[in-house]
């Protein structure tokens, strides 16, 4: 719910989509189930989002473990396991794995064999390689997070050809960082450093370690070394200040270019979702931010984004005054009309 429009116009052009209804508390509103020991599932219970206030850290827990995004670093951790589970799960049922049930939301019947080439006995569905991790805001955090360790040892790695990412939120990672794997620690090749399989412990330090990070930093890359990266940031989130500078040194690690932060302008953070383009609340202005990132996304995604931005109004990243902030600072606004596009770098 929120970004059905993107994901339907995703599905369109040939993908398969697995959207993912975070349960840590980080969405607007989930509605996780639990199963019994009877193997029935529970009534949905409603979740609303999660802040530090709505947390009881136990009495032992360290001063550490309750710092500025200690929920956030667990959330992190949790969301690890949905992505691989998520992953993993699909792959059993592409590949007919008889314990996977599937459930459909109106109750209808499914029928695994259409998924399967009769000709072949192959499936339809290619899960095994060229895979996209694609997020917005923390769930950018999410995608940045899991292309810098390794998985915990239960779950097979997700083989990610491209990585699209909108509006990151960074700040719950620590910094330095975070950076590609370094080579030799993909495909399960763990460092003694690499210590994920603790999942949260794992997020934290896996991405606290100097030295992963320095071998990271160093690896040269070579065609198909990392996964293809690009990011659409909002206007505010580009004009924010340090957030920017660090998502720009983050991204040079995967694209060292420049060229694949793009900022469209007069968008804000809640211009990726379906929100903004509801009857209710639509604009054309709106209606045009949402198509221009839309449709930037899907030409990354079909290989053709250079060859696309040619034919996009795109414009110079100057500024110019915009008013008053509430703290009374000068407020700035980035010089061109809505949609325009503001490309790397900067």
């Amino acid at each position: 719910m929120g970004w059905e429009v993107a994901e339907r116009r995703t599905a369109a052009s040939g993908r398969v989509v697995l959207a993912v209804e975070h349960r840590d508390g980080t969405g607007t509103v989930s509605l996780p189930r639990s199963w019994h020991v009877d193997g029935n599932k529970s009534k949905p219970r409603k979740l609303l989002y999660l802040t530090e206030k709505d947390i009881h850290w136990d009495d032992g827990d360290s001063k550490d473990t309750r710092d500025k995004f200690a929920l956030r670093a667990e959330q992190l951790a949790f969301r690890h396991h949905e992505m691989y589970i998520t992953y993993k799960t699909f792959c059993q049922l592409i590949h007919k794995d008889p314990k996977v049930t599937l459930e459909t939301i109106d109750g209808g019947s499914f029928e695994k064999s259409s998924w399967v080439d009769d000709s072949t006995s192959e499936p339809y569905v290619n899960c095994d390689s060229d895979v996209v991790l694609a997020g917005h805001s923390f769930g950018g955090c999410t995608v940045f997070s899991i292309l810098s360790t390794n998985p915990p040892e239960e779950y097979p790695p997700i083989p990610v050809e491209r990585a699209l990412i909108l509006d990151p939120w960074l700040e719950p990672l620590p910094a330095p960082g975070p950076v590609p794997l370094p080579i030799n620690q993909r495909n399960g090749e763990n460092s003694s450093n690499a210590t994920v399989n603790s999942v949260v412990d794992g997020v934290r330090e896996t991405l606290e370690d100097e030295d992963a990070i320095q071998k990271g930093s160093n690896d040269t890359l070579s065609p198909n070394s990392h996964p293809r990266m690009l990011v659409i940031n909002s206007e505010n989130f580009t004009l924010w200040k340090p957030h920017f500078p660090r998502l720009q040194e983050v991204v040079n690690h995967w694209e060292p270019d420049g060229k694949h932060i793009l900022t469209v302008v007069s968008s804000q953070h809640t211009s990726f979702s379906d929100f903004p383009i509801l009857p209710i609340f639509s604009s054309k202005v709106a209606r045009r931010i949402f198509e221009v990132i839309a449709d930037l996304s899907l030409s990354f995604l079909d290989d053709r984004l250079e060859e696309d931005l040619k034919k996009v109004k795109t414009v110079k990243m100057e500024t110019k005054p915009a008013g008053l902030k509430k703290d009374g600072t000068e407020k700035r606004k980035i010089q061109g009309e809505p949609g325009d596009v503001v490309v790397g770098p900067y």
